[in-house]
């Protein structure tokens, strides 16, 4: 039996960051171990839909099958449908958290097969069980689809072909997860070390939690594990292989929970001295144990951002959508034990307007109190997920006005020319919150991004900090500014608020229709459009750097004037410094643009190095009005070696593309010089800085 596994993603933004199919490798490899001795089982794993298409064509598989998300649906479908055309006889087999025990009734799976009718079967929940009772289902009938349809399955979906569907039985869940082979240990996933792909590590299974607007967990008991042993040793096999990437994902729904997860990472840590991998680590944090999370987090050694995802303060929400947090005195310990520790770990928190009784009153402190705290923060609008409870007809009632459809960010192309989208279905008004007020949240969401969270103005807000003056409320000046200026800043502020209309399509369809246009094709096709906040930062950076450091100048005369700081033109000769400063701590990028500079010398009057040591305490002082202060700007090894590796990896025919892709994916410190005061005899550079 030949089966094809296809963890589809859109290639053709040759930049994209991919994961390896870790998912269908599980599911694939239980399914050979399941059918051994039933049949000779020949698996092959597919992560580009183009070799996928080819290889179907060329080699007629027995069975296809395709894990579905919301970036990849329509793909998906696309080429179940070239599979039937090659071959009717080809079981084609769907799974993924788009059908979950929320939403794997009758209704939903009618529309589902209405609207993929070449789909033979669906496998619910985890995808090992449900797709080895398919697989050996479609054995038993001797490879007759017809035959296949006629009848229930257990833990699947089964399209009869008539309109109908057979709901089959729900499956219990694997306890033990050493019972699936590991993909890596069995080489599976061997083929995806030759192109920059990015290895998933799971150690354990499930959520406690059950936040209604996420499909992780649904499906699944108390939690599973993998043995610790292989853990290790998937990480020390695929530590030594991945060359081709410097970033990693921990696949655990809260990573740290548990306490051996604290010996996971000091292996990492250890492969990373060893190897020069992982670079950067993407965590999904435990939310209950600070004790834990401070362990983990030291033991990792600044490889990953220490997470705090709030989503939202209020408790009415939280209690609406079933979340548990954190306490913000919890965060405020963690943050507060690891900087007494001297360890340079940043502290990132995430946000979702949008949500069942939110306000715009409670989204603004929430982003107050988290600046406070001196967390990274990252705002999203809410996505309405299919699986999850916050996606059922009830919910919908009860708590949204009205939605929207925007392009999923690198999930689109031609592919056997046939044009694909993929579309996120946004919440746009609430019953709390008005669509003018969602809206106008989302130029100061990139701001708070752009000026705080990556850092690029970071020093520049707590310059305004110390003065009394909030950086959320510096924020929402500067977009207010920006959104009646009639200069060069109110001319990007209007194209901003443009493409954001591109993100409030009411319909999916009027979504695929209008980027079917050939100007609008081409535009994403050249890397014209993308993720806001991401194009905008190095359209900024690029090419209005000037321009924007005099309309920040002009607005922190007005807020400094309006507050009555009795040391007016001090704090603007301070903004001055502080921009000059963040100019230079940018990583400047050699003239051909294939690595970075390694160090450069700059003098200035004000000590911002002692100040930005002080935790930014007071203000920046000065010896006198003719000293000056002379600092190394350099890269330490590992930093130099993590950038230069993503520059190799995300390379393009745009700088703004490149830098865009690599800022996905890495953490905003790697961007920026570590400083010291000058050594006698620094050289200085011949460079490129990343906003010129």
């Amino acid at each position: 039996m030949k089966i094809f596994f296809g963890d589809l993603v859109h290639t053709w933004e040759k930049v994209s960051l991919w994961t390896f199919p870790l998912n269908v490798g599980y599911v694939g490899a239980y399914a050979r171990k399941e059918l051994a001795g039933r049949a000779d089982v020949e698996l092959r794993i597919f992560k580009r839909p183009e070799l996928m298409i080819q290889a179907i064509r060329q080699e007629n598989p027995d069975i296809v099958g395709l894990s579905h998300y919301v970036w990849n649906a329509n793909l998906n479908r696309l080429v179940f449908q070239l599979a039937k055309r090659c071959d009717p006889g080809i079981l084609t087999v769907g799974g993924g958290p788009n059908f979950t025990s929320a939403n794997a009734d009758e209704a939903h799976a009618r529309a589902f097969f209405a609207a993929s009718p070449d789909c033979d079967a669906y496998v619910v929940n985890q995808g090992e069980l449900g797709f080895a009772e398919v697989a050996g289902a479609f054995h038993q009938c001797g490879g007759d689809v017809r035959a296949f349809r006629a009848r229930p399955v257990a833990g699947a979906l089964v399209n009869d072909g008539n309109g109908g569907v057979h709901l089959g039985e729900a499956l219990d869940i694997i306890r033990d997860l050493d019972e699936i082979p590991s993909p890596y240990l069995t080489g599976l996933m061997d083929p995806f070390f030759d192109e920059p792909f990015v290895p998933i590590l799971e150690t354990n299974r499930s959520c406690p939690y059950r936040c209604t607007f996420c499909a992780w967990g649904i499906g699944t008991g108390k939690l599973a594990r993998f043995s610790e042993g292989r853990v290790m040793d998937e990480i020390e096999y695929f530590s030594r292989r991945c060359t081709k990437s410097a970033n990693m994902f921990i696949a655990d729904a809260n990573f740290s929970v548990l306490e051996r997860d604290a010996a996971f990472a000091r292996r990492l840590r250890r492969c990373r001295d060893k190897h020069g991998y992982p670079g950067h680590v993407s965590i999904q944090w435990n939310k209950t144990r600070p004790d834990r999370v401070l362990r983990v987090a030291r033991e990792l050694g600044g490889m990953a951002e220490v997470g705090a995802s709030m989503q939202s303060l209020d408790p009415r929400v939280l209690a609406a959508i079933k979340r548990r947090n954190l306490t913000l005195d919890d965060v405020a310990g963690m943050t507060e034990t690891l900087r007494a520790e001297g360890n340079d770990i940043p502290l990132f928190s995430e946000l979702i307007v949008g949500l069942p009784l939110e306000t715009r009153h409670g989204h603004i402190a929430a982003n107050r109190k988290l600046v406070d705290l001196g967390a990274e923060i990252f705002n999203y609008n809410l996505h309405l997920l299919p699986g999850t409870e916050m996606d059922s007809a009830l919910s919908r009632r009860e708590f949204f006005h009205k939605t929207a459809w925007r392009l999923h960010d690198n999930a689109f192309g031609i592919y056997d020319g046939v044009t694909v989208f993929e579309g996120q279905e946004v919440v746009t008004a609430t019953s709390t919150m008005s669509e003018t007020e969602l809206r106008s949240f989302r130029f100061i969401h990139f701001l708070i991004q752009f000026m705080w969270s990556r850092k690029w103005y970071y020093d520049f807000l707590r310059l305004f900090q110390q003065a009394g003056i909030h950086p959320v409320d510096v924020v929402v000046r500067i977009a207010e500014a920006a959104s009646s200026d009639d200069g060069e800043i109110g001319a990007l502020h209007r194209r901003f608020r443009a493409d954001h209309d591109l993100e409030n399509f009411a319909t999916f369809d009027g979504l695929a229709e209008y980027w079917s246009r050939d100007e609008n094709i081409e535009r994403l096709r050249s890397g014209g459009y993308g993720k806001l906040n991401f194009l905008y930062t190095y359209e900024i950076l690029l090419e209005h750097y000037e321009a924007f450091n005099d309309f920040l100048m002009g607005t922190a005369r007005a807020m400094a004037r309006e507050a009555n700081l009795n040391d007016e033109g001090v704090f603007l000769d301070q903004c001055r410094e502080v921009l000059d400063f963040s100019r230079e701590l940018r990583v400047s990028l050699t003239r051909s643009l294939d690595r970075v500079v390694d160090n450069k010398r700059i003098s200035f009057s004000y000590d911002l190095l002692s100040w930005r040591e002080s935790g930014y305490r007071g203000k920046p002082s000065r010896i006198s009005t003719s000293g000056r202060y002379e600092y190394e700007f350099y890269l330490p090894e590992q930093q130099r070696s993590i950038l230069e590796r993503q520059l190799s990896q995300f390379r393009s025919h745009s700088v703004s593309l490149t830098l865009r892709k690599m800022s996905e994916e890495i953490g905003a410190d790697e961007f920026f010089y570590k400083v010291r005061p000058v050594r006698s005899g620094a050289p200085r550079s011949n460079s490129r800085n990343l906003h010129r």
